[in-house]
């Protein structure tokens, strides 16, 4: 058999779905060498549980339905997969794709799991298309943490893999929760500037995706204003009647005068890791730029935390700048790092310091290692989530490269009705804070959900790009027990979708449906949209010039992150493209990525 052949692996895929005849099935398998036919398949549900398993997986388990564990063993050797299989780690391979849905629910004990199912290929196991890689870990049991990976510098990055396609006649439903993070891209970014390319798992298409602007209709009243165009894709092209189906959500701009007064808890970091001018430094210097930006009325206070937590100042109006820039200007780093005890401390400052009506915040500046106290997700995370229902919200700052722990800082963000960015220079700290200040403080939309309902007589199947840690179960849309994402003022959000229509069919293509709370307590409200097939640009270069970029940018994100859909991906074409609509944006930001593509192609 070969290492890779797409025919069988195609077969096989579409055996377990219980579509492709199966006379064809046999045929394939023969080819391959099995001899024994394949029992008669079952008419596939809605979300099949194997949809999860990734194409290497669910190859691997048809074979074992087919010819047993004989074979089955024998294709692990070819590289089919990376452990030897066996019926109890078939079922366990099975059980911890189909209930990765909720990772940073389930595995880190929240106590309102997101749940819903997440079909994506995963990391666990692979399909060989190149030489192999390093064997992975084998996945841990369902209800176990799984393990960063840690680069050998030190970084840690949690891996969620790619969303497959999904046939709109097993489940037409999308759901997510919708939010506007950018600490990938800017932690990418540091690598590709530094002159190596990142580890596949430090890549989030949605955070790529979501730091640059598309030019999105700013609504003047409404919370919110949703955009939906398509174009057939660039990089689809090895695909039947696949197109790009971008959904933009813009969030209504908050003028500075109108901005409400805040109450703003720095919990800084101040342990030995956090030492040098790239991150403790880097923090001083972003958080005074911050404090320049306050009005009198705005209110400060300062935790930090290193092997213990304490409150470093009481809160001052900001009308006492000096005060508390001098404040600033003293913080050294010392000990060990309680990142649990620091949050609360934070949490109880900010509490007692609650003001009805106003921002109350909490921003969190730190790498993310905690080595004293509660140093895993579970036990920081529940201080969050205790606090976040109250109505302060978190943000989360990251700093510092060669150890540094992106995934407790994004799973924070997530969890705090607030944001996660990654702070690589002063540059990026101004962005945040003087750029778009009440985008940085005030949230337009708390608990954000996206439901996109596709049409089956147009949409064949979808596959949604990133957002894969995000996903909710349909059926928990208008659950609002179940946590969503947040979107500040004047911040935007994209998701995008690769989508197979039927070839000569028209109509609608899919519906839109936002719901969100302007406040924890108040009932959630639903905005909609619908798209349809006269939307759909008649090529790519027709296509809107932000649909183009954010295509581009998906694409980039996909090829450094080594997705499977993205294996036959190659950065000339992105090159190519981003710099014919260079022109059009005159924009430092689309700049800058042209030259990280470049880069990115060097290196590659």
């Amino acid at each position: 058999m070969k290492d890779h052949d797409p025919i069988l692996e195609a077969a096989l895929e579409e055996a377990l779905g219980g579509k492709t005849p199966p006379d064809l099935i046999a045929q394939t398998l023969a080819k391959a060498g099995a001899e024994a036919a394949l029992p008669k398949q079952p008419v596939a549900g809605p979300r099949p549980a194997w949809r999860a398993w990734g194409p290497g997986l669910a190859a691997a388990a048809a074979i074992v339905l087919v010819i047993g564990i004989g074979a089955l063993a024998s294709f692990a050797t070819m590289g089919g997969v990376e452990e030897a299989a066996t019926p109890e780690t078939s079922a366990k391979h099975a059980s911890n794709s189909a209930g990765a849905a909720g990772l940073a629910d389930i595995t880190f004990g929240f106590e309102d799991n997101a749940g819903g199912q997440v079909d994506r290929p995963t990391g666990g196991v692979r399909t060989v298309l190149e030489p192999p890689p390093p064997p992975s870990p084998i996945p841990p049991s369902e209800g176990e943490t799984p393990p960063p990976i840690e680069t050998p510098d030190g970084m840690k990055f949690q891996a969620d893999g790619s969303n497959p396609f999904v046939d709109t006649e097993d489940d037409r439903l999308s759901t997510f929760g919708l939010e506007h993070d950018t600490g990938s891209y800017t932690i990418v970014r540091g690598y590709l500037n530094d002159g190596n390319l990142p580890p596949a798992e430090a890549v989030r298409v949605e955070e790529f995706v979501n730091y640059f602007d598309y030019g999105y209709i700013k609504p003047a009243i409404d919370p919110f204003s949703i955009t939906m165009d398509a174009a057939p894709s660039r990089y689809g092209a090895d695909l039947t009647n696949c197109y790009l189906l971008r959904v933009g959500v813009q969030a209504r701009e908050v003028p500075a005068a109108d901005r409400k007064p805040a109450v703003l808890t720095f919990v800084i970091d101040v342990s030995g890791s956090m030492s040098g001018e790239a991150r403790l430094g880097l923090v001083q210097r972003g958080l005074k730029l911050l404090v320049e930006q306050l009005r009198e009325g705005d209110k400060v206070g300062i935790a930090v935390f290193g092997s213990r937590g304490y409150q470093y100042m009481d809160y001052k109006d900001a009308w006492q700048k000096d005060e508390i820039l001098a404040s600033i200007d003293r913080l050294s780093t010392e000990g060990s790092t309680n990142a649990e005890e620091g949050l609360k401390v934070g949490y109880q400052m900010a509490t007692a310091a609650y003001k009805e009506g106003w921002t109350n915040r909490v921003i969190l500046c730190s790498d993310g290692v905690a080595n004293v106290g509660a140093t895993q997700a579970e036990g920081i995370l529940n201080t969050v989530i205790e606090h976040r229902r109250k109505g302060i919200t978190l943000s989360t700052l990251g700093f510092g490269m060669g150890n540094y722990n992106d995934t407790l800082m994004e799973r924070l963000g997530d969890k705090g009705d607030g944001h996660y960015a990654y702070v690589d220079s002063i540059d990026e700290a101004k962005r945040i804070f003087v750029d778009n200040l009440t985008g940085a403080l005030e949230v337009v939309g708390r608990d954000v959900k996206i439901q996109i309902e596709f049409n089956p007589d147009v949409v064949k199947s979808y596959r949604l790009l990133g957002y894969v840690n995000r996903d909710i179960k349909d059926e928990d849309f208008r659950n609002d027990q179940v946590d969503g994402g947040e979107i500040s003022a004047g911040h935007a959000a994209t998701a995008l979708y690769e989508i197979k229509l039927y070839e000569g069919r028209s109509g609608p293509i899919g519906y839109a449906t936002i719901r969100y709370k302007e406040d924890e307590r108040y009932e959630a409200l639903e905005i909609s949209q619908e798209v349809f097939t006269t939307q759909v640009a008649s090529n790519w270069e027709s296509a809107d010039k932000g649909l183009r970029l954010a295509g581009n940018v998906a694409e980039f994100a996909e090829i450094l992150g080594k997705g499977f859909y993205a294996k036959n991906g190659n950065l000339d074409a992105v090159l190519e493209d981003l710099r014919n609509l260079q022109q059009e944006f005159r924009n430092d930001k689309v700049d800058e990525l042209i030259e990280l593509v470049r880069k990115a192609k060097e290196m590659k």
